[in-house]
């Protein structure tokens, strides 16, 4: 089967295209380097560059994959920095939109990244975690509270013109994916190995997450299921405060985890960009795939970081 990524020399994008490039299927990946892509997956891909899409690369294709994006947590958010993190992400959908929408129903589905920052942040609870937001939970598209909402309303209201003339749109609200190979889980956890482990800021933000193993199980299941479209929260069903991560993470490496990180030390470092990764949430909940028959094989985070650190 023939299947298309964009952004696939990211981390979630190299690890899915792996995953089915062993399943047998037939990858085609989009990027800015083709040198770049067929260095990365060994030249076992078709490499295609932005500036090359035409509407018969997609024709019988099964599904587009949109991973395309700029990082958010490599460097600090000046202005400059938040619109390339924007425009990346707009800038990608926008062309797939504009190739799908003109193939219509023909056009093969559209799986468009995006996440749980689509929400907006939550007030925190001393009493635990705030109430669950789930794929029903409406907000205002045009009213943001912060940065991330901003990215994620944006990037998502970009896919409707597809969706309008009748491409299937699967919007994939991911949230902090964890994985010992990259992104936040490393960060997270490198002071626990210096003995400087423990909860940041308050310790009650919430932070809904996934492995990387659920998540590309959850991109293979939404594909297999083809009435499926529309916002999916691929998160785990257990969210945690950030205390208990830290506990956790503590326990499964077997380090203490009592330092606290003082928030306002945090922000004086990394800003913006420090105030709503890591000291801000919210709580997210897997609804629709759960009612749709998805099982995590690691739905809680004790067992997740268990099987990252095995």
């Amino acid at each position: 089967m023939k299947r298309i990524i964009a952004g696939a020399t990211g981390l979630i994008g190299s690890k899915l295209a792996n995953h089915w490039l062993n399943q047998g299927h037939e990858i085609t990946i989009i990027g800015r380097s083709r040198q770049s892509i067929n260095k990365t997956f060994q030249n076992r891909v078709q490499a295609i560059e932005w500036n090359e899409l035409n509407p018969e690369l997609f024709r019988n294709s099964e599904a587009v994959v949109n991973l395309a994006g700029a990082s958010i947590g490599d460097k600090r958010w000046s202005q400059k920095r938040k619109q390339e993190i924007l425009l990346s992400r707009i800038d990608s959908t926008v062309k797939l939109v504009s190739i799908l929408s003109s193939l219509g129903k023909d056009a093969p589905a559209l799986f468009n990244a995006s996440a749980i920052g689509v929400y907006g942040l939550q007030k925190q609870s001393l009493q635990g975690l705030p109430p669950k937001l789930d794929e029903d939970t409406t907000f205002d598209w045009n009213s943001n509270t912060d940065f991330l909402s901003f990215i994620g309303r944006e990037w998502e209201k970009a896919t409707h013109p597809a969706h309008e003339k009748g491409v299937r749109v699967v919007n994939m609200r991911f949230g902090v994916v964890l994985s010992k190979d990259g992104g936040a889980l490393p960060k997270i956890a490198l002071p626990f190995y210096f003995f400087l482990g423990g909860p940041i800021g308050t310790g009650q933000q919430p932070f809904s997450w996934i492995t990387f193993d659920d998540l590309i199980r959850a991109i293979d299941f939404l594909l297999e299921n083809k009435q499926i479209s529309g916002p999916i929260n691929i998160v785990s069903p257990e969210c945690v405060t950030q205390r208990d991560l830290a506990k956790d993470i503590g326990k499964v490496l077997h380090k203490p985890s009592f330092m606290p990180t003082p928030g306002f030390i945090l922000e004086a470092i990394f800003g913006e960009m420090g105030r709503e990764l890591l000291l801000e949430g919210q709580h997210v909940y897997p609804k629709r795939l759960l009612e749709l028959g998805f099982q995590f094989s690691y739905p809680d985070i004790e067992s997740a970081l268990k099987h990252i650190y095995k």
